[in-house]
């Protein structure tokens, strides 16, 4: 064997070198030069981990690219979806200062998204950086073919939320899916106008927050306060029921929830005296995140002996006995619990005896009317009875007229809130 000769070197195998140039068309479209949604989703993490901006979402979406096909052929109309994608990078470069990034859906599917960050982004300048794309493209010769074809480019956008909570990859696929749906069906444009509203309070920490005093019905004397989360004023999201419905129907229910904690938590100790307890609304899915204690340190000002964690039923309990096991520690590290409607939905009776909560709270359906009901007292009497067995103190809500609470009082209720008792204070 000649000197310096080693063992012969394996030669590349055609079949993998094909299946790989297969898998890299299918992440960069060799037609426009960019990447898909798969390959950019590691630059789209340190555009959002940067410098703790908000993200925002463009998309500029080629929809009707089948209809163009069909009058003028797909060669026209890769020459069109190319031509956009060039308009794209430009306006990226020249408008965007090259910050943003820019990818495509899929290879030739004519839908292309930008993600940028900026400082205090809000919904109104994330429609004026959308409106600059339309303009930007209906001034170019490739916008004004289009338009003299009857066809058109549509635009969307959305915020991104950063939620620890939910996976990074589903949150960016959100993201888009929800600026595309805005690009390409009308239909669904005031609804995702409040979903990008929602999204704006968010991140913009927009939230405010009512303290309502549950009272010892005995003596009139004040337990604690409940914290009332509300949406900004002259908003869609004022009201409160629709706040926490419409993003229970998206997936900013968790990210909402830890919002109204904190701002609660940070304004209480003005509101809330020494050694009163504060009420605070918890989503179960709340519960899991890892920053929930954090929340409550010393710089807080709040004991967690002093904190009632009250289960609200905007998500349900899918795993009872985990769910227990995790409620079992934040009772060791002196929270208490409280379960908000009970006996309705999943706070059943068997749900409460495994919860073993420290108060339960009967609400307006159960006290309204309640002295000229004998049904319903007799099913006070009866939950009374029960919750004296499981050591839980009883808080009826709602309260409204003298006459109901006097009822309170007969049956034998330690706690109540409500109108009558005292109206929650204003909005902080």
């Amino acid at each position: 064997m000649p000197s310096g000769s080693g063992k012969p070197k394996d030669k590349p195998d055609p079949r993998l070198r094909a299946e790989l140039l297969r898998y890299r068309n299918l992440l960069y479209d060799r037609l426009t030069g960019l990447p898909t949604l798969p390959v950019a989703l590691g630059e789209i993490r340190k555009l959002i981990d940067g410098d703790h901006s908000t993200v925002g979402v463009i998309c500029v979406d080629f929809c009707q690219s089948f209809g163009l096909e069909n009058s003028f052929g797909w060669q026209s109309t890769d020459d069109l979806i190319m031509s956009l994608a060039q308009l794209m990078v430009v306006f990226n470069e020249q408008v965007m200062g090259g910050k943003g990034l820019l990818f495509e859906e899929a290879i030739r599917t004519g839908s292309f998204f930008l993600f940028f960050a900026r400082e205090g982004l809000t919904t109104e300048e994330l429609a004026e950086v959308a409106q600059l794309v339309r303009e930007f493209i209906s001034s170019s010769s490739v916008g004004k073919e289009l338009s003299a074809s009857g066809f058109d480019v549509s635009i969307g956008y959305s915020l991104f939320v950063d939620d620890p909570l939910i996976r990074f990859e589903r949150l960016v696929y959100s993201a888009t899916r929800d600026a595309r749906d805005m690009a390409v069906d009308a239909e669904k444009r005031d609804e995702m106008l409040q979903y990008r509203e929602l999204a704006q309070i968010i991140a913009g920490e927009r939230i405010r927050t009512r303290f309502q005093p549950i009272m010892y019905l005995r003596d009139l004397t004040v337990l604690g306060h409940e914290a009332l989360s509300m949406g900004p004023p002259n908003t869609i999201f004022e009201n409160a029921e629709r706040l926490f419905s419409f993003a229970a129907r998206s997936e900013f229910g968790h990210a909402l929830d830890r919002l109204c904690r904190r701002h609660a938590v940070r304004i209480a100790p003005e509101h809330v005296k020494k050694g009163e307890l504060l009420f605070l609304n918890t989503a179960a899915v709340s519960f899991s995140d890892p920053s929930f204690s954090a929340d409550f340190s010393d710089d807080s000002g709040l004991k967690k002996e002093n904190v009632v964690l009250e289960l609200t039923e905007r998500t349900a309990i899918h795993d009872l006995t985990s769910f227990c096991r995790t409620l079992g520690s934040f009772k060791e590290e002196g929270f208490k619990i409280a379960v908000d409607d009970a006996g309705a939905g999943y706070s059943s009776l068997s749900t409460i005896a495994e919860l073993q909560p420290d108060f339960l709270k009967f609400d307006r359906s159960m006290v309204a009317h309640i002295h000229e009901s004998r049904i319903k007292q007799e099913l006070m009497r009866t939950l009374l009875e029960m919750a004296d067995r499981t050591g839980s103190r009883v808080i009826a809500e709602g309260i409204e007229m003298r006459e109901e609470l006097e009822m309170m009082r007969e049956l034998g209720v330690e706690l109540g809130q409500g109108y009558f008792l005292e109206r929650p204070s204003r909005a902080y």
